[in-house]
């Protein structure tokens, strides 16, 4: 039952290509060259798809930047370059690195497997029942665009997963490298009494006789915690108490000195004094103060980093094998945020 499933779906697959090839096979989008990767000519319908996904975000955020500051995202000024211009810049790498890879797959004798292939179908197929489908064909992206483009970058990945197997990562000479004590990450719970509000200037501050109701509250809060009283009963007991989480390290800069100076001393389950600011009181309840995660987030990022320096020397080595000549005459003439829009909403 599993191989007549298999064989249907894959006819049905073949056959809506087919139909979409007949549909798309005198695109205009297949006229003019966008960059020639070696022998292999990439055409707009080539990066249709990845201008595409670039574009609905892109063209969503540039809504939200005009309503809330008056300016645009597209021509955003970062590092001396437009984020259009990076988002170009970001595609058009994008397309020839896939490009690349999958050549590259091809020579070394690598292929996608049956269930590889079924995989990519099914991606597309969810694709197109999440609501996709209308918004796809508006943006000129057929069916057979889409299985080019999503066969070729599982062939680019499964040839870079292969690449990832040469690197050389020293993962335990990597940790030994990063301080744990550096990282020791402290986990922490607060409970706050407030006695104004930052948040309307107008409300007035409590009086000192609220002030002392307030401060009592919280002594008796902290009371409650030390006897072993769930924080979150106290808070369903209570809609006049604030909480807030926070975990950081010694030297994070995120939260305020005093914050961390009170936190830093305690022990585990241990509560501090009573802190008071100008927006009231607070304590705070140490829930573990040598948590590892910020530790292991570290380490992970750094073999991270290691894995993609060793990836982006591998690739560029192999690119300088290929003869890249982009048709700026023709993608100068391009506009990321225009290519597609109106036709994705």
């Amino acid at each position: 039952m599993k191989k007549a499933s298999f064989t249907l779906y894959i006819l049905f697959f073949l056959s809506l290509s087919f139909a979409a090839f007949l549909m798309t096979g005198c695109s205009k989008n297949r006229e003019k060259p966008i960059v020639t990767v070696g022998e292999k000519e990439l055409y707009l319908d080539d990066f249709i798809y990845d201008i595409y996904l670039v574009e609905k975000e892109g063209n969503a955020l540039d809504e939200n930047y005009w309503d809330k500051y008056g300016y645009g995202y597209w021509d955003f000024t970062y590092g001396g370059s437009t984020l259009r211009e990076m988002a170009k810049n970001s595609i058009m790498a994008s397309v020839v690195m896939h490009e690349i890879l999958s050549q590259q797959a091809e020579a070394s004798g690598l292929s996608l497997s049956d269930q590889e292939t079924l995989n990519c179908q099914r991606a597309i197929s969810t694709l197109m029942e999440e609501g996709g489908e209308d918004a796809l064909v508006k943006a000129g992206i057929s069916p057979v665009i889409l299985k080019d483009d999503y066969l070729k970058m599982a062939l680019s990945d499964k040839f870079s997963k292969k690449l990832s197997t040469t690197f050389q990562i020293e993962e335990e000479i990597m940790k030994s490298n990063i301080s744990k004590e550096e990282y020791q990450e402290y986990k922490t719970e607060c409970i706050y009494v407030p006695i104004n509000s930052s948040e309307n200037q107008k409300k007035p501050a409590l009086s000192e006789a609220d002030k002392n109701i307030a401060f009592e509250k919280i002594n008796k809060v902290k009371d409650m915690v030390e006897a072993g009283t769930e924080v979150q009963t106290l808070l369903d007991e209570d809609d006049g108490l604030k909480y807030y989480s926070r975990d950081f390290i010694a030297t994070d800069p995120a939260y305020e000195k005093s914050y961390i100076e009170a936190a830093l001393p305690l022990k585990n389950g241990e509560v501090s004094e009573i802190i008071p600011t100008d927006f009231g009181y607070y304590i705070i309840h140490m829930l573990d103060n040598n948590s590892l995660d910020r530790y292991k987030k570290a380490v992970e990022e750094a073999i991270t980093a290691e894995k993609n320096r060793q990836f982006d020397a591998e690739y560029n080595r192999i690119k300088e094998q290929y003869d890249i000549t982009i048709n700026f005459k023709y993608w100068d003439t391009l506009t990321i945020g225009d290519i597609t829009v109106g036709k994705n909403d």
